[in-house]
Protein backbone atom coordinates (compact mmCIF):
# COMPACT_ATOMS: atom_id res chain seq x y z
CA UNK A 1 0.00 0.00 0.00
CA UNK A 2 1.02 3.51 -0.78
CA UNK A 3 -0.38 6.95 -0.22
CA UNK A 4 -0.60 9.42 -3.10
CA UNK A 5 0.11 13.01 -3.18
CA UNK A 6 -1.39 15.21 -6.03
CA UNK A 7 1.44 17.42 -6.36
CA UNK A 8 3.88 14.63 -6.84
CA UNK A 9 0.99 12.67 -9.21
CA UNK A 10 0.21 15.21 -11.09
CA UNK A 11 3.51 15.54 -12.88
CA UNK A 12 3.17 12.01 -14.01
CA UNK A 13 2.95 11.36 -17.72
CA UNK A 14 -0.11 8.76 -16.80
CA UNK A 15 -2.02 11.63 -14.68
CA UNK A 16 -5.66 12.34 -16.59
CA UNK A 17 -6.60 15.99 -15.39
CA UNK A 18 -10.55 16.80 -15.08
CA UNK A 19 -11.34 19.29 -17.64
CA UNK A 20 -14.75 20.05 -17.05
CA UNK A 21 -16.08 21.82 -13.80
CA UNK A 22 -19.36 19.95 -14.14
CA UNK A 23 -17.85 16.68 -14.73
CA UNK A 24 -16.19 15.45 -11.53
CA UNK A 25 -16.31 11.22 -12.64
CA UNK A 26 -13.26 11.71 -14.61
CA UNK A 27 -9.20 12.15 -14.38
CA UNK A 28 -7.71 11.27 -11.30
CA UNK A 29 -8.37 14.20 -9.05
CA UNK A 30 -12.15 13.97 -7.97
CA UNK A 31 -14.89 16.24 -5.76
CA UNK A 32 -16.22 14.77 -2.61
CA UNK A 33 -19.62 15.19 -3.94
CA UNK A 34 -18.33 12.32 -6.08
CA UNK A 35 -16.45 10.19 -3.53
CA UNK A 36 -19.54 9.69 -1.79
CA UNK A 37 -21.85 8.65 -4.27
CA UNK A 38 -19.29 6.56 -5.36
CA UNK A 39 -19.34 5.16 -1.37
CA UNK A 40 -22.97 5.02 -1.89
CA UNK A 41 -22.92 3.22 -4.89
CA UNK A 42 -20.71 0.60 -2.84
CA UNK A 43 -23.58 -0.03 -0.88
CA UNK A 44 -22.15 2.12 2.15
CA UNK A 45 -23.94 4.66 3.94
CA UNK A 46 -21.98 7.46 3.08
CA UNK A 47 -23.86 9.91 5.46
CA UNK A 48 -22.47 7.84 8.21
CA UNK A 49 -18.92 8.20 7.03
CA UNK A 50 -19.64 11.77 6.73
CA UNK A 51 -20.25 12.08 10.26
CA UNK A 52 -17.42 10.04 10.83
CA UNK A 53 -14.93 12.49 8.71
CA UNK A 54 -16.81 15.36 10.91
CA UNK A 55 -16.55 13.71 13.96
CA UNK A 56 -12.60 12.93 13.64
CA UNK A 57 -11.90 17.02 12.43
CA UNK A 58 -13.74 17.67 15.16
CA UNK A 59 -11.64 15.82 18.00
CA UNK A 60 -8.90 17.00 15.89
CA UNK A 61 -9.54 20.87 16.41
CA UNK A 62 -10.55 20.57 19.72
CA UNK A 63 -7.23 18.59 20.60
CA UNK A 64 -5.05 21.35 19.61
CA UNK A 65 -7.59 24.60 20.08
CA UNK A 66 -5.53 25.40 23.40
CA UNK A 67 -2.45 26.16 20.71
CA UNK A 68 -4.49 27.78 18.25
CA UNK A 69 -5.90 29.94 20.91
CA UNK A 70 -2.61 30.83 22.36
CA UNK A 71 -0.80 31.66 18.77
CA UNK A 72 -3.83 34.29 18.07
CA UNK A 73 -3.37 35.57 21.55
CA UNK A 74 0.08 36.16 21.00
CA UNK A 75 -0.64 38.00 17.27
CA UNK A 76 -3.44 39.48 18.33
CA UNK A 77 -3.53 40.74 22.06
CA UNK A 78 -6.02 43.33 21.88
CA UNK A 79 -8.64 41.38 20.67
CA UNK A 80 -11.49 41.10 23.41
CA UNK A 81 -13.94 40.31 20.60
CA UNK A 82 -11.85 37.80 19.07
CA UNK A 83 -13.18 39.08 15.50
CA UNK A 84 -9.52 40.17 14.00
CA UNK A 85 -8.68 37.16 11.93
CA UNK A 86 -9.00 33.12 11.04
CA UNK A 87 -7.52 30.67 9.46
CA UNK A 88 -8.54 28.09 6.92
CA UNK A 89 -7.42 24.80 7.55
CA UNK A 90 -7.23 21.55 5.03
CA UNK A 91 -7.52 18.57 6.24
CA UNK A 92 -6.27 14.97 4.50
CA UNK A 93 -8.43 11.93 5.60
CA UNK A 94 -7.72 8.72 4.66
CA UNK A 95 -10.21 6.22 4.55
CA UNK A 96 -9.66 2.61 5.65
CA UNK A 97 -10.77 -0.48 3.92
CA UNK A 98 -13.85 -0.72 6.73
CA UNK A 99 -14.34 3.53 5.53
CA UNK A 100 -12.81 4.37 9.09
CA UNK A 101 -11.55 8.02 8.35
CA UNK A 102 -7.64 8.65 9.93
CA UNK A 103 -6.14 12.16 9.47
CA UNK A 104 -3.47 12.23 7.88
CA UNK A 105 -2.32 15.56 8.06
CA UNK A 106 -4.21 19.04 9.09
CA UNK A 107 -2.58 21.94 6.63
CA UNK A 108 -2.69 25.37 8.46
CA UNK A 109 -2.02 27.04 4.84
CA UNK A 110 -3.76 24.83 2.61
CA UNK A 111 -3.14 25.56 -1.31
CA UNK A 112 -5.52 27.53 -3.24
CA UNK A 113 -3.55 26.85 -6.51
CA UNK A 114 -5.84 25.35 -9.17
CA UNK A 115 -5.30 23.20 -11.76
CA UNK A 116 -8.27 22.13 -13.51
CA UNK A 117 -11.82 23.42 -13.82
CA UNK A 118 -13.00 21.41 -11.01
CA UNK A 119 -10.04 22.20 -9.08
CA UNK A 120 -11.20 26.12 -9.33
CA UNK A 121 -15.24 25.28 -8.85
CA UNK A 122 -14.23 23.46 -5.61
CA UNK A 123 -11.68 25.93 -4.28
CA UNK A 124 -13.90 28.90 -5.26
CA UNK A 125 -17.06 26.83 -3.59
CA UNK A 126 -14.69 26.63 -0.65
CA UNK A 127 -13.63 30.61 -0.53
CA UNK A 128 -17.40 31.71 -0.75
CA UNK A 129 -18.17 29.52 1.66
CA UNK A 130 -15.35 30.62 4.28
CA UNK A 131 -16.54 34.62 3.66
CA UNK A 132 -20.57 33.59 4.28
CA UNK A 133 -19.15 32.36 7.67
CA UNK A 134 -17.23 35.04 8.64
CA UNK A 135 -20.34 37.18 7.53
CA UNK A 136 -19.12 39.58 5.76
CA UNK A 137 -20.96 42.17 3.64
CA UNK A 138 -20.44 45.58 2.47
CA UNK A 139 -22.89 47.52 4.46
CA UNK A 140 -21.23 46.28 7.29
CA UNK A 141 -18.28 47.65 6.14
CA UNK A 142 -18.68 51.20 5.66
CA UNK A 143 -20.44 50.87 8.96
CA UNK A 144 -17.20 50.33 10.43
CA UNK A 145 -15.25 52.70 8.56
CA UNK A 146 -17.42 55.32 9.75
CA UNK A 147 -17.16 54.08 13.61
CA UNK A 148 -13.93 53.96 13.38
CA UNK A 149 -13.78 57.66 11.20
CA UNK A 150 -15.57 58.93 14.59
CA UNK A 151 -13.37 57.32 16.83
CA UNK A 152 -10.08 59.30 15.21
CA UNK A 153 -12.09 62.48 14.78
CA UNK A 154 -13.43 62.04 18.67
CA UNK A 155 -9.78 61.48 19.73
CA UNK A 156 -8.02 64.02 17.70
CA UNK A 157 -10.75 66.38 19.61
CA UNK A 158 -10.43 64.95 23.19
CA UNK A 159 -7.59 62.87 23.32
CA UNK A 160 -6.87 59.24 23.30
CA UNK A 161 -10.01 57.62 25.72
CA UNK A 162 -8.96 54.04 27.00
CA UNK A 163 -11.33 51.77 27.47
CA UNK A 164 -11.96 51.20 31.52
CA UNK A 165 -12.14 48.05 32.68
CA UNK A 166 -15.81 47.68 33.09
CA UNK A 167 -15.94 48.18 29.44
CA UNK A 168 -13.52 45.50 28.66
CA UNK A 169 -15.12 43.17 31.11
CA UNK A 170 -18.61 44.27 29.62
CA UNK A 171 -17.36 42.84 25.98
CA UNK A 172 -15.78 40.02 26.86
CA UNK A 173 -19.45 39.00 28.60
CA UNK A 174 -20.76 40.24 24.91
CA UNK A 175 -18.31 38.08 23.38
CA UNK A 176 -18.48 34.81 25.75
CA UNK A 177 -22.48 35.00 25.08
CA UNK A 178 -22.48 35.31 21.63
CA UNK A 179 -19.92 31.94 21.62
CA UNK A 180 -22.52 30.28 23.94
CA UNK A 181 -25.28 30.93 21.76
CA UNK A 182 -23.15 30.02 18.71
CA UNK A 183 -22.12 26.65 20.26
CA UNK A 184 -26.01 25.97 21.05
CA UNK A 185 -26.83 26.07 16.81
CA UNK A 186 -23.96 23.81 16.12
Amino acid sequence: MHLTNYAINKTSPEFQKNDASDNDSTGHKRSLTFAFKYIESMGFDSKEVIHNIKDIILKTIISVQPMLAHTYRSCQPDDVENSMCFEVLGFDVFLDHKLKPWVLEVNHTPSFVTDSPLDFKIKKNLINDTLKLLNLSYYKKMKFKREKANEFTKRAIQGKVRQTREEKDALRIKKDNYRTKKDKKI
